[in-house]
């Protein structure tokens, strides 16, 4: 898991699988860095993929069982990003992978759980499902 991860929802099903996905991105920039082999790379990239879709599906799962607004936008929003982090698997089978495409991948994920996870929150909030 990575430590550095502070951006809490207070849903510790989720937080906890997001705390692996962000850990996952961490160990592949630094895998990259330090010129780390492809077979480590690609574990983590196979196994970030892995995490972030079980991630996604117990979010989508919650926002339908309570009726949040938004849920089919919010499910093409991790339909896009698990197509950007799929890429980055097969580019790692190859010469393509790049610490650019990492960091936007990192960057839109993690923009979206700052953005539109935080309205998921906030739905469950005011339905008192959730306390945070």
């Amino acid at each position: 898991m990575n430590a550095s991860y502070e951006a809490s929802l207070g849903i510790p099903e989720l937080d906890e699988r997001f705390a692996r996905v962000f850990g996952h991105f961490n160990a592949v920039k630094k895998a990259q860095t330090e010129e780390g082999s492809w077979n480590d790379i690609h574990f983590e990239l196979a196994t970030l993929n892995r995490d972030l879709e079980i991630c996604f599906s117990v979010e989508e799962a919650l926002m339908r069982i309570h009726d949040c607004p938004g849920a089919d936008e919010h499910r093409r929003e991790h339909i896009e990003l698990l197509d950007s982090v799929h890429a980055l698997e097969r580019a790692s089978l190859t010469t393509g992978l790049t610490e650019k495409m990492v960091g936007a991948s990192y960057a839109a994920t993690m923009a979206h759980h700052l953005t539109q996870d935080r309205r998921h929150v906030d739905c469950l909030t005011r339905r008192k499902l959730v306390v945070v």
